[in-house]
């Protein structure tokens, strides 16, 4: 089949939406017979073999399956090492098995990659419908396709380092799909843009979540391609995100990590005795290993809006900044001299009511009578908060982040709370 730069578009209009960024973001469609398959630059350039392209890529499943391998490189790029193979097949057959796993109508189950390798060998971890039984990576497999959620869940790092056991030196011949963070042109390894790798995050965050995947089975890739794509978040989110408070009022989660030991098949962490069976030839089978676990809380942000002013020229922005949450605000506190709750699509509406007057005392007096010990505000900053209510917030001491719009700098009644910040520097 012929790729084209409107085929591209539409693919990616459907698979993430119209409105979404990855579905502007490639450029250009470059034919290059200098690359063994096919790459999507930092600058969106997407080049490709054409001879590959002729022989493997046949129908619009299988360039869903190369494109969304070339997106989700970046999300991956943190663990591969240059010119270390063995960390870059390891990171294939993780984003290979996410693509077939999660995404398995748009990907014909990963139709490319069944084609593409061979059903054994250590090629064979990269594709679905592999024979790897009494292989010696086995293990490694299920765990990609087959594993339940019984099962101990790891990480990309950790699969990195199972594989650097079971084959210190992989073979030459093993062709991967891909530029693997190495320039088209020169071969050195480019880091894409932050705010780049967090917009195409964002975007494939919500795709998964439309997709309805990860029950069973695949559960355990969902929760690691989520994991992995949150380390992509702009300053902006991990700045509000700083702020969610214990209160349940939507569906953030916070997360805490300690170490458990678990038994594996995977010498992930191998004691002396394991590593001198290793040495002497002697598969010691189970393992006992110190394995990271994440327990999850529910949170919220209370977001307190000013709507007294000149709100609405600046609504725009601030709907953007909130946006990255569309999906998990239910509502805002709308405040002038009184807090009104909204839902949060009715602020997306523009649909906004105000008394006029502003003071701070009663976002103050909502934070103290709903124990909030977190709140972000969003004001022009022209208000004040008395001596009263200044009082009782610091024998309450929340933390708060203020937000100015407007032009003003300063804001000396919230400042003893948290940080001021300038919605500019939060949303550039």
């Amino acid at each position: 089949m012929e790729i084209t730069l409107s085929q591209i578009r539409e693919l990616m209009r459907r698979s993430l939406g119209p409105d979404s960024f990855t579905a502007g973001f490639v450029s250009q469609v470059i034919r290059d017979p200098s690359i063994p398959t096919a790459c999507i630059t930092e600058s969106g350039e997407l080049r490709f073999n054409p001879s590959f392209v002729v022989e493997h890529v046949r129908t619009d499943v299988d360039l869903f399956c190369i494109v969304f391998h070339e997106l989700l490189h970046p999300a991956f790029g943190h663990f591969i090492h240059p010119d270390d193979d063995v960390a870059n097949i390891a990171c294939d057959a993780i984003i290979n098995a996410v693509i077939t796993n999660l995404f398995p109508e748009q990907s014909g189950r990963g139709s490319l990659f069944l084609r593409f390798y061979p059903e054994r060998g250590l090629e064979a971890i990269l594709r679905p419908g592999s024979h790897l039984r009494n292989s010696r990576y086995q293990s490694l497999y299920d765990h990609l396709y087959h594993t339940s959620t019984k099962h101990s869940r790891l990480s990309a790092g950790e699969m990195i380092q199972a594989l650097r056991v079971l084959c210190p030196k992989p073979p030459n011949s093993v062709c991967l799909l891909g530029s693997h963070g190495r320039s088209a042109t020169t071969g050195a390894n480019i880091p894409w843009p932050s705010d780049t790798t967090a917009k195409l995050a964002g975007d494939l965050l919500a795709a998964l979540a439309a997709t309805g995947q990860g029950a069973g089975h695949c559960q355990h890739l969902q929760q690691l391609l989520v994991e992995v794509l949150k380390t992509k978040k702009t300053l902006r989110q991990c700045l509000l995100e700083q702020y969610a408070t214990r209160r349940k009022l939507d569906s953030f989660f916070g997360e805490a990590r300690h170490t458990r030991r678990v038994t594996s098949p995977f010498p992930l962490n191998p004691s002396r005795r394991d590593l001198l069976l290793l040495g002497a030839g002697i598969w010691p089978g189970l393992f006992r290993n110190h394995q990271p676990d994440v327990k999850r809380e529910q949170k919220g942000v209370a977001i307190f809006l000013d709507v007294s002013g000149s709100v609405n020229e600046h609504l725009p922005r601030i709907i953007g900044l909130l946006s990255h949450y569309r999906d998990r605000i239910r509502s805002v506190y709308l405040f002038s001299n009184v807090v009104r709750e909204v839902p949060f699509k009715m602020l997306c509406a523009g649909r906004l009511s105000t008394t006029y007057g502003t003071d701070f005392n009663c976002i103050a007096r909502t934070v103290i009578n709903k124990e909030f010990d977190r709140a972000v505000i969003l004001t022009d900053g022209y208000a004040s908060l008395d001596d009263e209510h200044t009082h009782a917030l610091t024998e309450a001491h929340p933390h708060i982040l203020t937000i100015l719009f407007a032009g003003k700098t300063s804001c000396p009644d919230l400042l003893p709370f948290g940080e001021v910040v300038q919605l500019a520097d939060v949303i550039g």
